[in-house]
């Protein structure tokens, strides 16, 4: 586990695995992982990470599988 240092002056916000198969459950926790991994890599700093940007970079990546009678 890498430690953080953060000032007083300062806030750090920390998404975890758990967090992304929380919002996206069809995920294995690998999966969830290359997702969080993603976010740090290509997430847009004006939007930022949120609920929908973790959501939608799950389906890009692990898009769910449809269920028999056609729901997602």
């Amino acid at each position: 586990m890498q430690k953080i240092e953060i000032g007083h002056d300062e806030i750090a916000i920390i998404w975890s695995v758990e967090d992304v198969m929380q919002q996206c459950d069809w995920l294995t926790r690998e999966e969830a992982l290359d997702v969080l991994h993603d976010l740090k890599h290509y997430h847009d700093a004006n939007i930022g990470i949120n609920w929908e940007v973790i959501e939608y970079r799950a389906y890009m990546r692990y898009p769910p599988e449809e269920a028999d009678d056609g729901e997602v």
